[in-house]
């Protein structure tokens, strides 16, 4: 399997750009998974500077319905007008009007996908809206969501609201609508994670669940930890220590502090990737 970072919040190759976000290009069986489209065009400005073809997409799966991650589909659908049957699966939840409150003032901030983007996508016959918990979308590719809060350490995040009557006030975001994307692998399953807003351990214990028995053999994902507290940490890099997989790449939402923490601990099964960072799994 080769990953391609086509945006991510950091980047240090001359020529590239980065923004909050996140975009992947997965080529695995002979098939071209577009995982997330970043907030704007600058994973397009990046696949082209690599010399990446998107116009023959086996399909596109959005993470959940966050700009971060979903704004980028109008510049993809203006670039690529003649994919407009590619498949685009997500959350049927995705939809829903999302909003972040300021930490400080608490003014509220539209953070759902933009009004373009969304208009777009509701007219392709190629859009998927996925509302099983494990959706199977090849004989080796799976789309996991609802995912179970069961631990006593990651926490609701505080700041995302939801729109769930017009006119009324937004109710808490538990963030149902985060899908996690698990490809099945000769060396185990490689497991994708846009924020892991339910926490990234709930989500690993989720993707057990589901397959049980099956080796995790590497992770990449954005973990959400940035500004976590200490006890959310270490509970986290031990939960990662002990699962074992060969390789964990945090991108995007997992903070620097954290990506240092995890880096630490895991050594060089530990991975750091940025905006044009090609990796072999």
């Amino acid at each position: 399997m080769k990953v391609i970072v086509l945006t991510e919040n950091t980047v240090y190759k001359r020529g590239f750009l980065a923004e909050h976000g996140l975009s992947l290009l997965i080529e695995t069986e002979g098939e071209t998974w577009l995982f997330d489209m970043g907030q704007t065009g600058v994973f397009l400005q990046n696949a082209e500077k690599m010399k990446v073809n998107l116009g023959q997409l086996s399909g596109i799966i959005l993470s959940h319905g966050h700009y971060d991650h979903c704004g980028g589909m109008k510049d993809w659908a203006e670039k690529w007008p003649e994919g407009s049957d590619v498949p685009i699966y997500m959350n049927r939840k995705g939809f829903e009007r999302k909003y972040s409150s300021h930490p400080v003032t608490g003014k509220m901030l539209f953070s759902g996908i933009p009004e373009e983007g969304e208009a777009w996508m509701k007219k392709q016959s190629g859009l998927v809206l996925t509302e099983e918990p494990c959706q199977a979308v090849s004989e080796h590719i799976y789309l996991l969501s609802s995912i179970p809060r069961k631990t006593d350490f990651e926490e609701i995040p505080a700041t995302f609201w939801k729109e769930v009557h017009p006119g009324e006030e937004p109710e808490r975001d538990t963030m149902e609508d985060e899908q996690l994307l698990v490809i099945r692998e000769a060396q185990g399953l490689c497991v994708f994670a846009g924020c892991a807003h339910a926490g990234i351990v709930n989500c690993l214990n989720y993707v057990q669940e589901t397959f049980p028995d099956e080796k995790i053999h590497s992770l990449v994902a954005g973990m959400h930890l940035k500004g976590c507290g200490r006890n959310r940490l270490a509970q986290t890099i031990r939960f990662l220590q002990e699962l074992e997989a060969d390789l964990v790449v945090p991108l995007h939402c997992t903070g620097l502090l954290a990506v240092a923490a995890v880096k630490e601990a895991l050594g060089e099964r530990c991975v750091l990737a940025e905006a044009g960072k090609k990796l072999e799994i």
